[in-house]
């Protein structure tokens, strides 16, 4: 069963006592969402005058791990109002806390309006705490909204304030609709934005580098740390 609005991924390995399985003992798949029912594989008893049973192990993800249609050409949209600027505060591998890590800071001051950068279905809302701090493990309590977008990447924007989330599970949205307000919640060192494109894994996700329309929206660059950068279409 998958009650959630994006696919998920597992990987699954069955120890098996005296049964055979129809998708062998090593499986991948991936459950689609909104899914009541997934079928995996049959079990067969081998000798049914002997005890039976099994065990499994397995991994699960968020997403399509086995998509490799990934759009490494598109081009999004800067995440706030037109004829607004904002600094980028801290980059792609930025060495505060995004080493090793394709993501984006904002600063911004709370209440502002974040729109969403690339249309997709929303996936993740998590508007209810309150709080922040410059811990890691206040990770935890992070505000964000999960968008999935249609090539099965992900985008979540993170540290909205409490109840700022404007849009609810399943809703489809597109580019430059208002998808929650910025807030300064969870690990946060004050009021920003952060920006993040992802892929699934099983252990870990892969961040995205993405490139953004700038300025009137012809120009399309890799923003960069320390850089003020204004939407004006």
């Amino acid at each position: 069963k998958n009650s959630e609005f994006f696919p998920i991924s597992v990987t699954l390995e069955l120890k098996l006592k005296n049964l055979e399985s129809s998708g062998g003992k090593k499986m991948n798949f991936v459950v689609p969402p909104s899914t009541d029912k997934y079928k995996i594989c049959e079990l067969t008893i081998k000798d049914a005058g002997e005890s039976y049973g099994f065990k499994s192990d397995f991994k699960t993800c968020m997403g399509d791990i086995t998509s490799a249609n990934y759009d490494t050409s598109v081009v999004y949209d800067l995440p706030f109002q037109s004829g607004k600027t904002y600094n980028l505060f801290q980059g792609y591998n930025g060495k505060m806390t995004h080493k090793n890590e394709n993501s984006l800071d904002f600063t911004m001051k709370i209440g502002t309006e974040i729109l969403a950068a690339r249309e997709g279905t929303v996936v993740q809302v998590v508007q209810k705490n309150s709080r922040n701090c410059p811990d890691k493990d206040c990770m935890k309590i992070n505000n964000y909204v999960t968008i999935m977008h249609p090539d099965g990447s992900f985008a979540s924007y993170v540290h909205i304030k409490y109840n700022g989330a404007k849009v609810n599970l399943g809703d489809k949205v597109n580019r430059g609709d208002i998808i929650a307000l910025s807030g300064n919640v969870g690990y946060s060192l004050g009021p920003h934005l952060h920006f993040v494109c992802f892929k699934p894994g099983f252990d870990k996700v892969s961040t995205i580098p993405t490139k953004f329309k700038v300025d009137d929206g012809r120009q399309a660059i890799f923003l960069k740390e320390g850089n003020s950068y204004t939407r004006n279409y």
